[in-house]
Formats: C-alpha cells, structure tokens, sequence
C-alpha cells in the first residue's frame, strides 16, 4: 500500500532549513486587518516562538485555514497528520476536504515580512504583513478579523546581504515590492547605515504607505513607514499623482547622478521588469545592486520546483537553474538571466 499524505500538521516545531537558519508551521492570531490604500491591508499577527529572521525573508500563508471537514472523527483536529490510503494499482483517493474542492484556495501564498517585534517576556512576536488584494486567497484574507487565526509557515528563504564597504543604501521598493523595504530601513537604522528609500506605484492610491505630507522630487520624511527608522523617502507614480512622475528607476537614477555616492549599494524588491530596470540602472552607475524576486510559488521550501530561474555567477560558462525559494528570494542582480 501506499500512503499518500494530504495535509501537513500544524505544530510549532522549529525545524531546521539546512541553511543554518529556522524554519517551522505555526498557528498566528490576527491583531490587526487593517486597508491601508485602494488594494493593499496590513496584517499583523502574533505568533509564539517565531524563529529569528532578517530582512528579505518570507512566510507562506494558507489564505485562511479550511474549515472543520464535517466527516473527521469526533476529536480529531488540525494539528493532526491526514492520510489517505491508496492501493497499489487503484485509482488514487477522491479528496474529500474542502479546501480541496471546486476553487476553493488551498495552496499557500509567500509575503515578504514587513516588519517584527519580539516580546521575550510572552515568548511571542508580531509580524507585518502588507498584501494586495487580487484573487480569492488574497480575497479571503480581506475578511480576516481581530482574534482569528491563520497558518503560516517560515521564516523562508535568504536575506538580504550587508557589504562591509556599503557607506549607504539605497531601497528600491514597487507595489509589494514595498513592504521588505520597510524591515530593511529598520535593520540599516540600528546598524548606523544612512538610508534613502524609493518607492514606485501605478497611482497615488496604490501607495500601501501613510503620506503623513507634501512629497516633492527630493527625499522627504513625509512617509511615515520609513520616517519611524530616519529614513527619507522618494515617491514616484506611474500617472503622476502623487510625487515624481514616471517609473521609479528614473527617480533613482536622477538621484544617483546628482548626489553620487560610490559607496552606495542598491537593493530592490517589485515587478520584474522594475527590478530588470534597477539592476540596468546599478550596473551603469557601478554600484552593487541585490533583488528579491517574485516568483509564483507553491511550497516555498524547493520541493515543488516552481520557481526556478536562469542563474550564471560571473566567470562562470554557463548559467543554471535557481529556486527562488530556497536558494533566494534575494540574489546579486549581475548572476540573474533577466
């Protein structure tokens, strides 16, 4: 016989990535659901025993946790391993949960973590999320209230790297690009690391931010996600609503052409081409430049080879297959295929 396993437990056991970091399934309580802009809400859940993380890592969220199946045995609750016997030579099982049914969201879903703060004392912590709505898990996630409580798995993936000669950074954030910047101006605040950040949106109301003034072509503490961790901000929409108008690479690049810094180092998180379009702008000012990418993904731990990419170090002859997941998200952009 073979045992086909449907459902992973819910436990808070760490267990290790092999990457030297933690990694572990735990149940989150939602302190907050809050709309902060036109599509984007920020989540802040509490989670006991959170592993430590470091900016440019993600959770996966089940978007939320499928209900109670009405044929469980009476006692039997999520925690539990479910498994499916499957004879040899048969057809495999009818799934019978719900989140396996119709068009029902059971796959997770990765988001940069935005924001943390650890409570010693409780053995806890809190972790932002900011996410944008789009489809039926996103959609679903709207609805999440005070008190209820989710699945997350993490923290997931790399960090973002801290060069010993970087005198400055720069931070490149489009959409939900965004919210890694944010828990990267709040680690470089405490490391004594000057920071500017520049943020990238369509329109002025798909910023996920609080505009607390006036912003103009200039950096500005008038965003209050990175006024909290002294750092300025640039904003730039698409249509010109709000900010610099046209991309955000052409505020940055501006930017670095008159307030040069060769001591700069670029790091970004946004759509693809955006991202493309900072690492073209990095490497003809001559300035390191790191990405996280945004890649579909299903598992987030490399088991279901969904997100791979085109890699090739420089020096090397040939370029290779990465997962985005595990060996990622945050790459330097001058070893990426774009």
């Amino acid at each position: 016989m073979l045992l086909l396993m449907i459902q992973c437990p819910e436990y808070n056991k760490a267990i290790d990535s092999g990457m030297g970091r933690k990694r572990g399934q735990f149940r989150a309580t939602v302190l907050a659901n809050t709309n902060i802009c036109r599509e984007h809400f920020l989540l802040k859940l509490r989670v006991p025993d959170f592993p430590a993380s470091e900016p440019g890592q993600f959770v996966q969220v089940l978007c939320p946790l499928p209900e109670m199946s009405a044929d469980k045995p009476a006692g039997e609750s999520e925690s539990q391993y479910h498994e499916a016997v499957w004879e040899a030579g048969t057809l495999p099982p009818r799934f019978h949960e719900p989140h396996f049914l119709g068009s029902e969201p059971y796959l997770r879903r990765p988001f940069s973590i935005a924001g943390r703060r650890d409570d010693p004392a409780n053995a806890c912590s809190e972790i932002d999320l900011i996410y944008r709505v789009i489809g039926k898990a996103t959609g679903r996630m709207a609805t999440l209230a005070m008190g209820d409580s989710i699945s997350i798995l993490g923290p997931l993936g790399n960090a973002f790297p801290v060069p010993k000669a970087m005198r400055s950074a720069l931070l490149v954030g489009g959409g939900v690009g965004i919210p890694p910047m944010i828990y990267l101006a709040e680690k470089f605040q405490r490391a004594g690391i000057h920071a500017i950040a520049f943020i990238g949106a369509q329109k002025a109301d798909l910023i996920p931010l609080h505009i607390t003034g006036a912003v103009g072509t200039q950096p500005t503490s008038n965003v209050r996600e990175f006024a909290a961790f002294n750092t300025q901000t640039v904003v730039t929409t698409d249509d010109g609503t709000l900010g610099n108008r046209g991309f955000v690479t052409q505020s940055l690049e501006r930017f670095c052409e008159t307030s040069p810094d060769a001591g700069a180092v670029v790091f970004c998180c946004g759509p693809t081409p955006m991202m493309r379009a900072t690492a073209l702008v990095a490497a003809r000012l001559k300035l390191p430049c790191y990405a996280s990418l945004e890649q579909p993904m299903a598992c987030g731990m490399g088991t279901c080879q969904s997100c791979v990419i085109k890699y090739r170090p420089d020096g090397a002859e040939d370029w290779v297959y990465k997962l985005t997941c595990k060996d990622g998200p945050v790459f330097n952009t001058t070893d990426i295929m774009w």
